[in-house]
């Protein structure tokens, strides 16, 4: 199997009445799943698709989404997943940058469409839409996918080292980083993933994620290649940690993949005790550090479900994993663990040269899952991917993560700090890192971020934000916990209190927002 589009139709071919897809009390089976999206495929194909075409999609979550994925794919082109919840200018940006000329999307983003398009007049056809006078162009309505469906996939020439999808970060910045990825090396995930943890026809994955992230990655295609069920929640399903874990009770979810920030709200607020999550077999968290108070509990909590914390940006999908071991408490912070059996590490100093064990440096990944690089951005490239000399006159292509580790005595790898948040303080190097552990290892805070910002003088100011429901938690009460546990030019200058952190699509702290957003009047400061 060479890729990803067939993964579908090898699931299809074995067991065509099994569950594919699940959202909202609806299924798709997998001869469901291969036949629309082979429809799809020859929509995009009439509608004038050439091979390695870039296809936009615009879909909020339910079982029209995985047709799309997997029908762009079928197609030869190249798949863009589009954040729904992105305003019309950031959509303009994507559609622009990876020169996209197709769009799948639905019925509900008209307004949006018709906005974008008169932005992108380069879009030739639009998938999703019924026909109206106030778009420039014919749109092709979903029944036309239907009338197409067939259980014959279109030959297409695509081989595995062709884009599979390019997905976008948040661009809170500005411009987002496009990262590409081809078949083999999508593949290469699916396949580690699937073996890493036995996943099985009888599995339902589920995530808390939106579905243009890397995590969807893992359900959609990981499940696909297991011919296991994908449970798809709804938006409405994960505002309350209660109704999330009713659906995965409800659903007998066995694999959960998400940052640790939904697990401590699952935990702390979502009646575990009274329900029964014993089908949970794994439990996945990556993209943030997991407290250990907060860890330990959820543990208790479900006593059947192994844990295992992964590590790997977009650009790597996952590269080393550590699965915490029965019966013994979780380290503070928790080990990054040890390689994939698809990548091979590197810790360098700032000349990229190895150091010995247990000094802290730049981690290096090289391995089968790493991206292709960064689309349209060869500067990025440059930057990013390195190649180191090796036998036989032979380069081996590196990946520069940007994350400081130390490799342990164990061989495990321990991460360390982003390397942009290692700021200096008076002339002190600081690890913003180390604040946030010293901050949510306080008994009433849940969350915590620390935020450096300059001082004018060359050096930075630090200033926390935590989330707590302790009405007697105080910001003054806070600073006088810290000072007992980092050094004075550490501890914030200030602690802001706040309901909830803004988040990325893939749950993660948004510190640019944290920097530039406006604290509520009820806020309370410390200084």
């Amino acid at each position: 199997m060479t890729l990803l589009s067939r993964l579908v139709d090898e699931a299809a071919m074995r067991r065509p009445e099994a569950p594919a897809v699940r959202c909202d009390g609806e299924t798709l089976s997998y001869g469901e799943l291969a036949r629309r999206s082979h429809g799809l495929a020859r929509v995009l194909l009439g509608a004038g698709l050439e091979p390695r075409d870039r296809v936009a999609v615009l879909l909020g979550k339910g079982l029209d989404v995985p047709v799309a994925f997997h029908g762009a794919l079928a197609s030869g082109g190249a798949l863009v997943p589009i954040d729904p919840g992105s305003p019309v200018d950031q959509i303009v940006r994507i559609l622009r940058a990876t020169g996209a000329r197709h769009l799948v999307t639905e019925p509900g983003r008209r307004d949006a469409v018709r906005e974008t398009l008169a932005s992108c007049p380069e879009i030739s056809s639009v998938v999703g839409l019924e026909e109206a006078d106030d778009l420039p162009l014919r749109p092709i309505p979903w029944s036309s996918v239907s009338e197409q469906a067939t259980d014959r996939p279109p030959e297409t020439g695509t081989i595995d080292l062709d884009p599979a999808y390019i997905l976008h970060t948040s661009g809170s910045t500005g411009t987002p980083k496009l990262i590409l990825h081809t078949h083999r090396s999508a593949l290469a995930f699916a396949d580690w993933a699937a073996d890493e943890y036995s996943l099985r026809p009888d599995d339902r994955l589920s995530n808390h994620s939106s579905h243009h992230t890397c995590f969807a990655t893992f359900d959609f295609y990981a499940a696909a290649r297991a011919g296991a069920a994908t449970v798809v929640p709804t938006p409405a399903t994960l505002k309350m940690p209660a109704s999330l874990a009713a659906l995965l009770e409800r659903e007998r979810v066995t694999v959960w993949y998400s940052v640790p920030t939904a697990l401590v709200h699952l935990s702390l607020r979502g009646g575990l005790e009274d329900g029964d999550l014993s089908s949970l077999r794994w439990v996945l968290f990556a993209g943030e550090t997991f407290p250990a108070k907060h860890l330990a509990r959820l543990r208790r909590q479900l006593p059947a479900a192994r844990f295992s914390h992964v590590y790997g940006s977009t650009e790597v999908n996952v590269c080393t994993r550590y699965h915490l071991p029965e019966g013994v408490e979780p380290a503070e912070p928790l080990p990054i663990g040890t390689a994939c059996s698809t990548s091979a590490t590197l810790v360098v100093g700032d000349d990229l040269e190895p150091l010995p064990d247990g000094e802290t440096g730049e981690l290096l990944v090289r391995g089968s899952t790493v991206m292709a690089g960064y689309w349209g951005d060869p500067a990025a490239n440059r930057r990013a991917l390195v190649r180191r000399p090796t036998a036989g006159g032979f380069d081996d292509l590196y990946f520069r993560t940007g994350d400081r580790v130390r490799r342990l005595d164990d061989g495990n790898l321990a991460f360390v700090t982003r390397a942009d948040l290692q700021v200096k303080v008076r002339g002190h190097r600081v690890e913003l890192e180390g604040v946030e552990r010293a901050l949510r290892s306080l008994d009433p805070i849940e969350e915590a971020a620390a935020i450096a910002l300059p001082d004018g003088e060359g050096s930075s100011v630090i200033h926390a934000v935590v989330v707590t429901d302790d009405p007697a938690a105080s910001p003054r009460k806070i600073l006088d916990d810290l000072a007992g546990l980092l050094p004075t030019y550490a501890v914030p200058a200030e602690v802001v209190i706040l309901p909830s952190l803004p988040r990325t699509p893939t749950g993660k702290v948004d510190r640019t927002a944290l920097r530039f957003r406006l604290l509520p009047e009820e806020t309370h400061h410390a200084h």
